[in-house]
């Protein structure tokens, strides 16, 4: 099956990068040559990890489907583009035509990817054992919380490290309270609840889950997006900026998912 992954983790990354340059076509946008190279490399972790989760999980068909959207989307470009828009990278018209390509090369990729990695067979549901709503609410709360800490945590650490940070970021600082509630009531919440979703939908050791959770959220919440060139911000700013990602969102989602989850009914996760 690995072999068979790889293999098709790469034409799910050619498929990818030739929607991403239709989508640009299609929508007015120029596309460099040099882009779609960088492209392919981060397009081919996307692949490599989605194929993963689809190979692994126990949905088929649509539901499949529209889990590997909401996983893809979310994270990879939903709550990526909020972050740069309170920060002003991206003003509100950027944002939303930023949302609307990734929406639309989500929507056409992943039942494209999820039928040329369909499978014949998925394991068996998993049946979990009964947890409380107060139970699932103190987890959902701190989860949340917790990535409000980690995101604190590395962004003074990356000012500290790289000085020249501040100098990118100097008028574009939001206010504090609209970066902490941002956070709190939007970008955790989003984080908690793929989480939740990939931790029932695949079945795997509860270190595995929580291992391919942290490499999600850093690598489609952070590496990826960071590693082809843009106008928006410099080489110095978005290689920063990967590591402070990819570690704190790794780290996050490890903890995250041993916070969150449950105990199969048939066997210990």
């Amino acid at each position: 099956m690995k072999t068979n992954l790889w293999i098709k983790s790469a034409l799910g990354a050619i498929l990818l990068t030739v929607i991403y340059a239709l989508v640009n076509f299609i929508l007015g946008q120029e596309q460099q040559i040099n882009g779609l190279l960088w492209g392919f490399f981060a397009n081919l972790m996307i692949a490599a990890l989605l194929g993963y989760y689809i190979y692994n999980s126990t949905l088929t068909g649509l539901k499949l489907g529209l889990s590997v959207f909401l996983i893809y989307f979310l994270i990879g470009h939903f709550n990526i583009l909020i972050e740069a828009y309170i920060f002003n990278v991206t003003d509100r018209e950027q944002t939303l035509f930023e949302i609307l390509r990734g929406f639309l090369v989500v929507a056409i990729f992943c039942p494209l990817y999820v039928y040329m990695l369909r499978k014949h067979d998925a394991p068996a549901p998993i049946n979990f054992a009964p947890r409380s709503f107060f139970g699932w609410l103190w987890r959902i709360l701190v989860g949340n919380f917790m990535y409000l800490v980690f995101y604190i945590i590395a962004g003074l650490i990356l000012s500290i490290t790289l000085p020249e940070l501040m100098d990118f970021y100097q008028d574009k600082i939001p206010p504090m309270d609209v970066m902490i509630k941002t956070q709190l009531f939007l970008r955790g919440f989003i984080f908690v609840g793929v989480a939740i979703l990939i931790l029932r939908t695949i079945k795997r050791t509860k270190l595995i889950k929580a291992m391919f959770i942290g490499l999600v959220f850093a690598i489609l919440g952070g590496i990826a997006p960071l590693i082809q060139p843009n106008e928006l911000m410099p080489l110095y700013i978005r290689i920063g900026h990967s590591f402070e990602v990819g570690i704190s969102n790794f780290l996050y989602g490890l903890i995250l998912a041993y916070l969150l989850s449950q105990k199969s009914i048939l066997e210990d996760q």
